[in-house]
């Protein structure tokens, strides 16, 4: 196992339940590889309001970086369909 790989756990699980709908998609689009300029399109959002999305969703899910992101999006078997909107 990968040092630092965040686990699923039930702890997580209500992390990511805490995410706005919003967060939650871009989440998701980080988890299909999109990049935030392509994320922002298609959210029609500013790619500014992507980072900050970004930022809350590192902060809520007590993660550092884009790849324990993916990981975590991965874990949780999370998708669009799946989304909280």
């Amino acid at each position: 196992m990968v040092a630092n790989q965040p686990k699923p756990d039930l702890s997580m699980q209500n992390k990511v339940a805490e995410l706005t709908p919003q967060q939650y998609k871009v989440l998701c689009y980080l988890h299909e590889g999109l990049l935030n300029k392509q994320i922002a399109y298609e959210l029609s959002i500013s790619e500014a309001t992507v980072k900050a999305h970004i930022t809350a969703i590192f902060r809520k899910l007590e993660i550092n970086n884009r790849t324990q992101a993916v990981l975590v999006a991965s874990d949780l078997k999370l998708h669009m369909s799946s989304s909280q909107s």
